[in-house]
């Protein structure tokens, strides 16, 4: 913070020719005004400013710049704007400041103001890696094993535990919670954590065993039923089991802002085990995860032109070659009326928190990339690319419009180390980077409109980076939807939540597993995903069960074969009114008859025709 005192002319030449030095009490003087004072007394006015000395590792470069105190000048007795001291390199004032994260809830980390110089010059970035593991995306041998090789390949449910930490999770979390809940509810329950890993391997069969409804898997009708489900429990004991899931103590202590408290046991576990079993990869991806949910909570966003429009947002960092779940925190919706101000920046530091200085590489859209956040990344020794919009601020305007450039032109620009490069193909896309460099370029295929040929095109070669790396998040989502427990819950949302973590769970050991057969090379050809997780639901089953009653042998009741042979006739008489209105077992199907038949009993227009006898079919149902 800069320190602001009045000193005259005379003073300054006074002290500059060494006068009255010996007599201390005039003006106590410590470093940094030393190193003042022997500068140029032309360039210092009557009131003067003096700043901290900034330290920029890339100061010897042109694009560097030091940084000014956000607090404005205050004009000298004289009425002059007082020169501010500057440093080997030129500052200007910072429009871009970082603002408090709704995604975090954690207070911005205050920065000194940030301007950019663009040129047409590229001078890199100079990072350093001290931090660099020894191999990026190898598997926590010592989760899986105690021996340091393995002479058979584990088991899913084995792989599974130890990359979800899933016995931890459920002997302190899911059961016990869940038990208190239901006290606080004041009804009578108790589950042992056998049956509540019973209850999450039936859910997973669930997933690739699709059926209409949940009540379906209990069904008497043999098309229908599922033996190996109901036989587990009963469907009662199910829902039970289901209705007192909970994860946090709803009478204890949780922040106020945090909007996520019921789940947040969850967050901190499945982040914690997601990172411990994986060591990070040199390319990682950051997006946007939506997580189905039409219900009413606070947190619910609607994200146009997503397959997912309704539900919960999460931001998430993967690898971006295997969709590997690293981090994600759920966004908590806008705290304020007014605009959010750098919501992308504070996501993407707050899940970078843990990449300085190791190398890695980050890749991300243009919903969170500024020159700002490439700059801060840098300065934090964390390599990043993204696609960037236009018009954020501190782009560089050096840059042709859309309509002065045609397909294959390209126009870059960089500044402290940054490059920003502009590419027109179809449309402009612009992409900023801190540590690839504009120049490199590639030639692409792309076809001429309206024919068949196609011809090369410069391209550069930070957009195949950021394709290549760009679809991490894309390839878990597509890997989860194929197989996921999508089960409806309006009121409770959490449990859409925990649903949606246990199939990113049950993905990243499957990715698990391939690389240890990838190291090992256990299995020619490695289990399919349907193979891996039917093994785990077996697994997670094995042989618990709760029913104290078989299963029925005769699946369609007598009382059901008698209803279907010889319907009921109904007791209720019918007469005709003047007055025609719409059938009532009609408008149940959502179908368009009127009728002047009524139903004395029940009070209902229903049809009686010789085509249609909704009068038979209301009562029999």
């Amino acid at each position: 913070m800069a320190r602001h005192f009045h000193i005259d002319d005379d003073e300054i030449i006074q002290y500059l020719n060494a006068d009255d030095s010996g007599d201390e009490t005039i003006l106590v003087l410590d470093t940094e005004d030393q190193e003042f004072l022997e500068g140029d007394a032309d360039e210092i006015g009557t009131d003067v400013i003096i700043e901290p000395p900034v330290n920029d590792k890339n100061s010897g470069s042109d694009n560097a710049s030091a940084v000014t105190s956000p607090e404005p000048a205050v004009p000298g007795p004289s009425g002059h704007r007082p020169k501010r001291m500057r440093s080997a390199v030129e500052t200007m004032p910072d429009t871009n400041n970082s603002s408090p994260s709704s995604a975090t809830g954690a207070a911005p980390e205050e920065r000194p103001p940030i301007t950019f110089t663009w040129r047409k010059s590229y001078r890199p970035f100079l990072f350093r890696d001290d931090k660099k593991p020894q191999a990026y995306g190898q598997v926590n041998m010592d989760k899986i094993s105690d021996s340091e090789t393995l002479d058979a390949m584990p088991a899913p449910l084995h792989i599974f535990q130890a990359a979800v930490q899933f016995d931890k999770l459920v002997e302190e979390i899911l059961v016990p919670e869940s038990i208190r809940y239901m006290q606080q509810k004041g009804n009578t329950f108790s589950i042992e954590p056998a049956e509540m890993k019973a209850f999450i391997g039936m859910n997973l069969v669930m997933s690739y065993h699709v059926l209409p409804s949940l009540r379906s898997y209990w069904s008497t009708q043999p098309d229908m039923a599922v033996p190996y489900i109901a036989q587990v429990m009963p469907l009662q004991r199910f829902e039970a089991v289901r209705a007192a899931l909970h994860f946090i103590d709803n009478n204890g202590w949780h922040d106020p802002d945090d909007r996520a408290w019921k789940v947040r046991p969850l967050i901190v576990h499945f982040n914690a085990a997601f990172q411990d079993i994986l060591s990070i990869s040199e390319e990682q991806s950051i997006d946007e995860h939506m997580i189905k949910f039409k219900g009413h909570n606070i947190m619910r966003q609607y994200v146009k032109g997503k397959p997912i429009k309704w539900g919960f947002k999460m931001w998430c960092r993967y690898d971006a070659h295997t969709g590997y779940l690293y981090q994600f925190e759920p966004y908590l919706g806008k705290k304020a009326q007014h605009v959010e101000h750098n919501l992308g920046e504070s996501v993407i530091l707050h899940l970078t928190e843990s990449l300085p200085r190791t190398g890695c590489q980050v890749f991300f859209d243009n919903f969170f990339n500024s020159p700002n956040l490439q700059y801060i990344l840098a300065e934090k020794d964390i390599r990043a690319c993204g696609t960037v919009r236009a018009n954020r601020r501190n782009m560089p305007n050096c840059l042709p419009i859309d309509k002065n450039m045609k397909r294959g032109d390209i126009s870059a620009a960089s500044s402290r180390g940054i490059a920003c490069v502009k590419w027109k193909d179809s449309r402009s896309v612009v992409m900023l980077s801190n540590f690839i460099s504009p120049i490199p370029t590639i030639t692409v295929k792309r076809r001429v409109a309206g024919s068949a040929n196609k011809v090369d095109v410069r391209c550069p070669l930070v957009i195949q980076k950021y394709n290549q790396h760009m679809g991490g998040v894309d390839l878990m989502a597509q890997t989860k939807v194929t197989y996921e427990v999508d089960r409806k819950a309006r009121i409770k949302y959490y449990l859409r939540i925990f649903f949606d973590l246990v199939d990113i769970s049950v993905n990243n050991a499957y990715i698990i597993y391939l690389k240890i057969n990838e190291i090992y090379h256990f299995h020619d050809t490695p289990m399919k995903r349907i193979e891996f997780r039917a093994a785990l639901a077996r697994s997670l089953i094995s042989d618990f069960s709760c029913r104290q009653r078989s299963i029925p042998t005769n699946i369609q009741t007598q009382r059901r074969s008698q209803m279907a042979t010889n319907p009921r006739k109904p007791e209720h008489t019918m007469k005709k009114t003047e007055k025609r209105k719409r059938c009532y077992y009609c408008a149940q199907k959502k179908i368009e008859n009127r009728t002047d038949n009524v139903c004395i009993v029940c009070d209902v227009h229903l049809c009686y025709t010789s085509d249609r006898n909704c009068f038979v079919d209301f009562h029999n149902k």
